[in-house]
């Protein structure tokens, strides 16, 4: 059954999709206006494009050059909502011997741009016509663009806003995945993405962490959608330093207007280091594997993570410890006179028996800056590493930018604990935990930093 949009017959291997230029042509007498000539044109190449389509029990479909080409989607899940909230939609071919073709695969056959062209448009055509039978509201649609025809689809008319308003589908269901390592030019990627967010899609930067990718880009385009490498997340279960900042990552993605989306999350270890950020969407095969189908119910993985977590966080070893320090600091902190804050033997005692991973003891004014020295186990200045000697005299420094003091400072009597920095008092890694005491005239801050170089921190 030929797509119910469009019944033409079509023995062309290809679509008319040859570049023309909607200002290069002259309107003569009793000729059709330019702009009508073009709505025509793009009627026509639409009509092109969906009269390959058919449909018969497995959905809709395409025959290229003996293959059969069909969609499945993996669903792309909130993490507030623990449901899907959209699908990607991805290519397959089937040959007549039953070998499955990869995406790749069947874009190896494209002879040229031409080619290239109207491969993608009916990839994308196949995928909507099965987003549409599905009846599915409420969800995205995450769609692939090959670079090229990103950056020179253009050329060949404006193919896919008619597709979506022939199919009566909304642009903002719509996201347009833009792989920028694809990309080069700064230029042809920054109006790849204007011309699809013109139409109301929104944009997605696929495989951000691989090849080019850097924050510049981000910034410049504003995405809506920011998709993580699965071989970033992949090496942050195994990398504790990338595992460290992996948090962060997210964290700049996010308060860069983007949401963060971690895709190819394929083990239970990847979905609880996900799980343990501030991650918006996630997608895997941890999650669901790609279907024909499209549904709407939970992933039982994803639930199961998220009951994990939960528990992980109130079991931990590093949690439990962090909750006997902070017990502790206040304890301390009760005896710690504001116009004498000088620490007893008891006092050091105390504290540094709280933990054995605490290598730093000092004490802060109310502006920020530090009273005396810093107090290690043996009472003296830690030597750290000789490389940065000319930061460790720490008498008088000026702390006031430091996270852990502005937290400390609006939140007095709590504990603050801060995420892992490089020291440069010792040149570690290393938490700091923090307690203002005092009143605010004659504010004190009683700091701890909690070395996370050991073996998994």
């Amino acid at each position: 059954m030929v797509s119910p949009f469009f019944r033409t017959g079509i023995n062309d291997r290809t679509a008319d999709v040859r570049p023309f230029s909607y200002y290069g042509s002259t309107d003569g007498p009793g000729q059709l206006s330019t702009g009508r000539r073009w709505k025509n044109r793009m009627e026509k190449a639409v009509s092109k494009i969906l009269g390959e389509i058919h449909e018969d029990g497995e959905g809709f479909y395409a025959l290229w050059r003996g293959v059969r080409l069909y969609s499945v989607f993996q669903g792309v899940y909130g993490l507030a909502q623990r449901r899907p909230v959209g699908f990607e939609a991805l290519i397959r071919g089937r040959k007549a011997d039953g070998k499955i073709l990869t995406p790749g695969e069947i874009l190896a056959g494209a002879s040229g741009l031409e080619d290239l062209v109207t491969m993608d448009r009916l990839f994308r055509a196949i995928h909507l016509h099965n987003f549409v039978r599905f009846r599915t509201r409420g969800v995205w649609v995450f769609l692939n663009v090959h670079p090229e025809v990103a950056i020179h689809g253009r050329k060949y008319g404006a193919f896919f806003a008619h597709l979506l308003s022939y199919l009566g589908l909304s642009s903002w269901e719509v996201v347009i995945e833009i792989l920028e390592a694809g990309i080069g030019e700064r230029s042809d990627l920054l109006e790849a993405s204007r011309y699809y967010r013109s139409m109301g899609c929104l944009i997605a930067v696929d495989d951000f962490g691989a090849g080019h990718s850097n924050f510049d880009r981000i910034w410049m385009l504003r995405p809506e959608i920011v998709k993580l490498d699965r071989m970033m997340i992949s090496q942050a279960t195994r990398n504790t330093d990338l595992r460290r900042v992996f948090p962060e990552i997210v964290s700049l993605i996010r308060s860069s207007g983007s949401l963060a989306l971690a895709e190819g999350v394929e083990v239970p270890e990847e979905g609880r280091m996900i799980l343990e950020t501030e991650i918006d969407l996630v997608q895997g095969f941890l999650f669901g594997l790609p279907r024909t189908e499209i549904g709407l119910s939970s992933s039982p993985a994803l639930d199961k993570a998220m009951e994990g977590i939960r528990s992980q966080q109130s079991e931990t070893g590093e949690n439990r410890d962090l909750e006997r320090i902070v017990r502790g600091l206040l304890s301390v902190s009760r005896e710690l006179r504001p116009e004498n804050p000088v620490l007893s033997e008891t006092m050091l005692r105390s504290l540094f028996g709280l933990d054995p991973r605490l290598i730093r003891i000092f004490v802060l004014d109310g502006s920020g800056c530090q009273i005396g020295e810093n107090l290690s186990r043996s009472r003296i200045t830690d030597k750290g590493d000789p490389r940065f000697l000319p930061l460790m005299e720490t008498r008088r420094a000026d702390w006031s930018r430091r996270s852990y003091f502005r937290e400390a400072i609006r939140r007095p009597g709590e504990v603050v604990i801060s995420t892992p920095y490089l020291s440069t008092t010792g040149a570690h890694l290393c938490r700091t935990l923090a307690i203002c005491v005092g009143e605010e005239n004659t504010f004190r801050i009683l700091c701890l930093d909690i070395d996370m170089t050991g073996p998994g921190r």
